[in-house]
């Protein structure tokens, strides 16, 4: 399974719409990508902060009451479960690397 891919993908989805709305995504996008960021975090402890930028500003204009809702979602939650259940049989050396790279600077 190819990380690397994923986050790349998903983060281009939603980016676009992150003008037009306060909360950028519907909100079974946003449990998928803040769970492969989460995870992202934990395979990299030492880019943790960086990938909880990343999250920050996929929230666009949405007010930390509105990200709480989203959150307690069933489209969500479900999501974001479904999300760490399959990055989780990942094997945390193939995390590392991947996530690692996804900080990296387009070549």
């Amino acid at each position: 399974m190819r990380i690397r891919p994923i986050v790349c993908l998903s983060v281009a989805l939603v980016l676009p719409q992150i003008a037009t709305a306060k909360l950028p995504m519907p909100e079974k996008s946003l449990g998928q990508i803040e769970s492969i960021l989460d995870f992202c975090a934990k395979a990299d402890p030492q880019s943790a902060s960086k990938f909880k930028d990343v999250k920050k500003l996929l929230s666009g204009d949405a007010t930390e009451d509105e990200l709480s809702e989203a959150r307690k979602s069933g489209d969500y939650t479900d999501s974001y479960q479904e999300t760490s259940d399959k990055l989780d049989k990942v094997s945390p050396e193939k995390a590392a690397k991947a996530c690692s790279a996804y900080l990296e600077p387009a070549k």
